[in-house]
């Protein structure tokens, strides 16, 4: 079943954050459905927001908030996928998270997610490559994900947020709607 921003919005808005997390204790992937330009030149059109990655230590542009219509993604195992501690997207049915588009690889990248809640990915060597924050990820090298770190499987773009931080941003476009 296809979820959306606006059906989590709707949620949000009824729930506080500890049941919200309760009820939704896995990272989220939002699939961009606009073109999400990575480059700050392309961003003019809005006020920027900017924001230090904790990783590199650089600051960069962050992305626009969701539009309503944009899909949700839980990373979650699902009974598809018999490989044990691994989230898989890939363009086939096997995969937790498909992602059905030409430039996805049949088994693209994983996540895993650590004892701590820490949520990794990793290019699983595809054709097209994964990138974070428009930074290309050498294959089977895991990088651990931040709350509104972008991420591309091929030319298709997501957002990343865990459970709490997801919450918060429904509630600031609740305000905006």
């Amino acid at each position: 079943m296809t979820s959306y921003i606006k059906d989590y919005i709707a949620l949000a808005r009824t729930l506080d954050k500890e049941t919200f997390v309760q009820r939704n204790p896995f990272p989220f992937l939002i699939h961009r459905t606009q073109e999400q330009s990575l480059a700050p030149r392309d961003e003019y059109g809005s006020t920027l927001r900017m924001r230090k990655d904790p990783n590199t230590r650089e600051w960069r542009v962050e992305p626009t908030p969701p539009a309503p219509m944009d899909q949700v993604e839980v990373l979650k195992k699902s009974k598809r996928n018999s490989v044990a501690e691994k989230i898989l997207v890939g363009r086939t049915e096997t995969n937790d998270v498909v992602v059905t588009h030409m430039t996805v690889s049949k088994h693209h990248a994983f996540f895993t997610i650590d004892i701590k809640g820490t949520t990794i990915v990793t290019d699983a060597g595809s054709t097209n490559g994964t990138r974070l924050n428009g930074q290309d990820l050498r294959a089977r090298e895991p990088r651990t994900l931040t709350d509104g770190d972008q991420l591309s499987f091929g030319d298709i773009a997501f957002l990343f947020y865990g459970p709490s931080a997801f919450y918060d941003l429904l509630r600031s476009i609740s305000a905006m709607v």
